[in-house]
C-alpha cells in the first residue's frame, strides 16, 4: 500500500517556528504510512530541503503571490496534478491560505487544513488591505474542512474572535520531540563549549528567532548593553539567520559589545544549544505562541519574554516570566535569575510538558486523524 501524501503550504523551509514544528512532525511520523510534501513560494535551496527529501519527502516550487495570481494558480495546479492525488492540503501561509483552499478545494481535495501560526500585527490600514484580510478570511471559512491554531490569539486573529462556535475549530498545540530534552546532560559544560564558551562560570543569555523585525533583536542588543555594566563578563549568544542579521551585527560593533555577541546562524541542534544558555529572552513584537519558549522551558532554562508572547507559551511550573519592553526592567530580572538555583528536575518539566499537549506524539496522532477525515 503506497503512502497517503499530504501537501503542506508554506514560504520556504528555514528555520523558524513552524518549520520547526512540521519537521518535528516528519521526523517522527510515521513515514511508511504518510509522505509530506512541501509547496514552497521563496525561490533558493532551504535550510531543511536536504532533509526532507532525505527523509522521502519533496519541495514543489512555485512563484511567489506577488508575481500574480495567474502565475501562482497555474503551477500550484500542476503541482498538484503531477505530484498529488493528496489526502489533505495543510496551508501555514496565514492570510492567504483562503485562496490556497480554494483551489485545493476545486481540484477535488478532501481534507484542507488551515494552520494559523501567528498573530496579524500590520500596522497599514489602507483599505486594500482591509478589503484582503477580509476577501481572504471568507475563502478560508467557506473552503476549509479544518481550522486548527498554536494559540488562542492565532486562531482569532485569523478565523474570528466567534471561532470557537465553529466546530472545525481546534488548538493543536506546537509540540516538539521531548527525547533530546531528556537526554540533556545534568553538567552543561560540554554544551557551553559547543557555542565557544570555555569557562563554565561565564554567564550566557541566549536568543534562538530569525533575524527579522518582530523577534526585536534591537531591544536584545539595547538590553544587553546594559546587563554588560553589571555583569561584564556576560555573553549573548543569537541563534537564527534573516535579513536583518548584517545589520544586528553593525549595530552590535556600534554599541561596544560585539566580541561578547555570538552570532551562530541557523542550527539544527536546538536542543543542546538551549541547554547551554542560563536564561533565555524572547522580546518579540508579537508572535503566535513561541514554540522556542516551550523548548527553553523543556531544557529547564529560565524564559523572559514580552507581554506580546501568548500565556499558553508559559507552562505553569515557574520558569516564565512575561515583561513590559523596558530594558532596565529586563537587565534587572536577568541579574536575579543568573542567581538562582538548579531549575525543576526533568520528571517535574516532563509532567507539565505533556500536561499541556506538547509532546509529539500526541500531536501526530491527531494530525494523523485529521489527515484520515
Amino acid at each position: 500500500m503506497s503512502a497517503i501524501k499530504i501537501l503542506h503550504v508554506v514560504g520556504k523551509m528555514d528555520p523558524g517556528g513552524v518549520e520547526t514544528l512540521l519537521m518535528n512532525i516528519y521526523r517522527n511520523i510515521d513515514r511508511e504510512r504518510f509522505e509530506f510534501h512541501f509547496a514552497v513560494q521563496l525561490e533558493g535551496e532551504g535550510f531543511y530541503d536536504r532533509e526532507i527529501r532525505e527523509l522521502g519527502g519533496k519541495i514543489l516550487l512555485q512563484p511567489h503571490p506577488r508575481k500574480g495570481l495567474g502565475p501562482f494558480r497555474e503551477q500550484f495546479l500542476h503541482n498538484v496534478r503531477e505530484n498529488g492525488p493528496y489526502a489533505a492540503i495543510h496551508s501555514h501561509i496565514f492570510q492567504f491560505s483562503g485562496y490556497v483552499l480554494k483551489l485545493a478545494k476545486e481540484i477535488g481535495v478532501p481534507v484542507r487544513v488551515c494552520h494559523s501560526h501567528t498573530v496579524n500585527a500590520e500596522q497599514r490600514t489602507t483599505l486594500f488591505r482591509t478589503l484582503y484580510r477580509h476577501y481572504m478570511k471568507s475563502l478560508i471559512l467557506k473552503h476549509s474542512t479544518h481550522l486548527i491554531g498554536c494559540s488562542r490569539p492565532a486562531c482569532e486573529s485569523l478565523f474570528g474572535a466567534r471561532c470557537w462556535k465553529d466546530t472545525r475549530t481546534e488548538l493543536l498545540p506546537n509540540a516538539i520531540n521531548l527525547l533530546p530534552y531528556e537526554q540533556l546532560p545534568t553538567d552543561r559544560s560540554g554544551l557551553r563549549q559547543r557555542i565557544g564558551v570555555t569557562d563554565p562560570s561565564i554567564p550566557v543569555v541566549g536568543h534562538i528567532g530569525r533575524f527579522s523585525e518582530e523577534k526585536n533583536h534591537r531591544f536584545l542588543l539595547e538590553t544587553f548593553s546594559l546587563l554588560v555594566k553589571e555583569v561584564p563578563e556576560a555573553q549573548l549568544v543569537l541563534v537564527g539567520d534573516g535579513r536583518l542579521r548584517e545589520e544586528m551585527e553593525r549595530l552590535a560593533e556600534t554599541m561596544g559589545i560585539r566580541r561578547q555577541v555570538r552570532f551562530l546562524g541557523a542550527r539544527k541542534d536546538i536542543p543542546e544549544i538551549i541547554g547551554a544558555f542560563d536564561v533565555f529572552l524572547l522580546p518579540s513584537l508579537f508572535e503566535g505562541l513561541g514554540i522556542v519558549v516551550i523548548e527553553a522551558q523543556a531544557g529547564g532554562v529560565p524564559s523572559l519574554v514580552s507581554e506580546h508572547v501568548p500565556a499558553e507559551a508559559d507552562l505553569s511550573f515557574g520558569m516564565v516570566e512575561h515583561l513590559k519592553l523596558q530594558p532596565e526592567v529586563w537587565v534587572d530580572k536577568i541579574t536575579g535569575i543568573l542567581g538562582r538555583s538548579a531549575a525543576p528536575d526533568w520528571p517535574t518539566r516532563h509532567r507539565f510538558l505533556k500536561k499541556h499537549g506538547y509532546d509529539i506524539r500526541e500531536s501526530i496522532r491527531r494530525l494523523e486523524n485529521i489527515y484520515h477525515a
